[in-house]
């Protein structure tokens, strides 16, 4: 798995993600290309795993590294994990 530039996609890079409220620093914790991941939380990874689709071959895992910039207090609304799937594109940029 690579960036847009070109380089190597790792476990454990830092991306910065934007946002409509801004840009937000997430860690990547699986990749969709090999599967492999880090330390998740052992129900939320054979979810999944259990539905092949959720993480396709050119998405990533990451995990927010500062505070969760989706989360919100609306009860109408679904709480927001500290995960999202996302997919390396070209707005998408590593740390350096």
């Amino acid at each position: 798995m690579k960036y847009p530039d070109g380089s190597r996609v790792k476990l454990g890079d830092i991306v910065t993600i934007p946002l409509p409220s801004g840009r937000a620093r997430a860690k990547i914790v699986m990749l969709g290309d090999t599967r492999e991941h880090l330390d998740i939380d052992q129900q939320f990874l054979d979810w999944i795993e259990s539905d092949k689709k959720l993480l396709e071959p050119s998405y990533v895992l990451v995990e927010w590294v500062d505070r969760n910039p989706l989360a919100h207090d609306d009860p109408k609304y679904a709480p927001v994990g500290n995960y999202m799937f996302t997919q390396l594109d070209e707005c998408v940029s590593r740390d350096a």
